[in-house]
């Protein structure tokens, strides 16, 4: 069923009830009431029409809502009470139940352990008859998905039609299963992304894909473009999963946060030519105590004589002083030295770090503030 059959539907039934100076569009609007939206326009920027009963949801329909709704149309008080009473009938026992975008991302990541760890924070509550009414028939096999869940479908490729991020990330999440390759493409995607610049081929749709050859290229190539056009719309979660899957460098500009792994984004900065931003985050990891984030900076970031006191004095207080050399015998291939396996052994490890001595009062301070850093560390591990 389409969007347009489903409110042909709803429509005769109200005309059948006796109000027939609905419009079409008007009964879009009580539909996006009874969802509980102010307007249909604002219920197709959040939510979509699926293929799962309204009475399977356990969800009631907005009967106050709808009856301001109708009254807000000119319709009568005696006209919106019994316009919105035989709405509400209708969905009960024929009508088809809305979901919000972030409702269905956040039940689909949740059946995908490498999204679900990109944002957990941000998710909203699962329902339940969303994982047992929806996501497992998606999960059954893309031809069930195509025949089954057509109303959902259609309704996300009108929302991401009109730019709107989540609707596109939840295309790209029912996608996953059947779009996903190798860890070793998706790299090799990313350098063709960045030697581009962009990525701009427009995918075909569900209806086309079902009636097409190619099947498992175009469902690639169409679960590329929503994630793509999820992150450039400035979705976070988005923004995430790109960074991590093709190295795109949009994440680079959001708020650092604990979503983010401060080694990826200094190796992602690095790549893209922003060495600014990949001093910040291996400062963020200095910071919370990792040793070789201070060499890093000491070494290979021209960091201030001042600072790389303040990294060497913190190394010190967390047993691992940088000052001190640190061999050890290790095999060719880098792998440490096993003596009952025997053969030629090597030379590995670091040197230790020599620095410019600071004056007696800037050494003072280096030392204050090595001392800060380092009880912050210690009532973070104490805390966990």
């Amino acid at each position: 069923m389409t969007i347009k059959q489903y409110a042909f539907h709803v429509h005769a039934y109200l005309r059948a009830q006796g109000t027939a100076s609905l419009t079409r569009s008007q009964v879009h609007e009580l539909l996006a009431a009874a969802a509980g939206f102010a307007t249909h326009a604002a219920f197709h920027h959040q939510a979509a029409w699926c293929d799962v009963a309204w009475r399977d949801t356990g969800l009631a329909p907005d009967e106050d809502r709808v009856i301001q709704r109708c009254l807000h149309l000119g319709l009568s008080d005696e006209e919106a009470v019994r316009a919105a009473q035989g709405l509400v009938c209708f969905l009960g026992t024929s009508g088809y139940a809305p979901v919000r975008f972030e409702e269905l991302i956040a039940a689909l990541a949740s059946d995908e352990d490498e999204w679900a760890e990109a944002d957990e924070t941000e998710s909203p509550v699962v329902a339940p008859w969303l994982s047992i009414a929806l996501i497992s028939r998606m999960r059954r096999d893309f031809d069930a998905l195509l025949a089954e869940l057509s109303l959902l479908l259609e309704g996300l490729e009108l929302a991401a039609a009109r730019g709107i991020g989540a609707a596109h990330l939840a295309i790209a999440h029912i996608l996953e299963p059947y779009g996903g390759l190798p860890d070793e493409d998706e790299r090799r995607f990313g350098r063709e992304l960045r030697w581009r610049g962009q990525w701009s081929a427009e995918p075909v749709g569900f209806a086309e894909i079902a009636a097409g050859k190619d099947r498992f290229v175009r469902v690639v190539a169409k679960h590329r473009h929503h994630l793509l056009a999820a992150a450039r719309s400035g979705n976070r979660r988005a923004m995430l999963l790109t960074a991590k899957r093709y190295g795109d460098p949009g994440v680079l500009e959001l708020e650092p946060s604990d979503e983010m792994d401060p080694y990826d984004m200094a190796d992602l900065a690095d790549a893209n030519d922003r060495p600014e931003l990949a001093y910040q985050w291996l400062t963020v990891l200095a910071r919370e105590g990792n040793v070789s984030a201070m060499r890093a900076l000491i070494e290979d970031r021209d960091e201030t004589p001042f600072r790389a006191w303040v990294w060497m004095y913190l190394s010190r207080m967390l047993g691992r002083d940088l000052s001190q050399d640190r061999h050890e015998a290790i095999n060719e291939n880098g792998s440490p030295y096993d003596d009952d396996a025997g053969g030629p052994a090597y030379v590995g490890g670091v040197d230790g770090i020599e620095l410019t001595p600071l004056t007696t009062e800037e050494n003072r301070h280096a030392k204050e503030e090595a001392a800060q850093l380092f009880a912050v560390i210690e009532e973070r591990y104490e805390l966990t």
